[in-house]
């Protein structure tokens, strides 16, 4: 029993700074994005702004799963902010990324996003934070 009690405490915990980290994800995206991203996506169900919070937190995930895979013989505390910490890394790589995006490409991407025609900047993007995510998951435990 004290190992599932255990468990369910590192569970919890990792759930809740989890929780709190894709929070932290999604204002960073908000800021970099035009217009409230949180109206985008649940008043006008724009499709581009559902791709990159989409792309953000599966990214964010993979860097979470890989930190806490990672930080099993740690203490829980020292975990968490192991985990906290690559993933705060993996935010402000992919804001870097969605600005660097922005400025190699015509256009202005925020702009092109905020447009519901389903534009394949969306998806680029989204592919880009995909891939950020699992670049720094990988080098977890090297």
């Amino acid at each position: 029993m004290g190992q599932l009690r255990d468990n369910l405490g590192h569970a919890a915990a990792y759930s809740l700074v989890g929780i709190v980290l894709l929070v932290i994800g999604f204002a960073a995206l908000d800021l970099v994005t035009p217009g409230r991203l949180r109206n985008l996506i649940w008043l006008e169900h724009n499709r581009n702004a559902v791709i990159l919070s989409t792309a953000q937190v599966i990214g964010l995930s993979i860097v979470m799963v890989a930190g806490i895979r990672d930080s099993v013989a740690l203490e829980l505390w020292r975990g968490l902010l192991y985990t906290a910490i690559y993933v705060l890394l993996a935010i402000a790589v992919m804001m870097w990324s969605f600005v660097l995006v922005d400025w190699l490409t015509p256009g202005k991407l925020g702009t092109l996003l905020l447009d519901d025609d389903g534009h394949p900047a969306g998806w680029i993007c989204g592919a880009v934070f995909v891939g950020v995510g699992a670049v720094i998951g990988a080098t977890l435990g090297l």
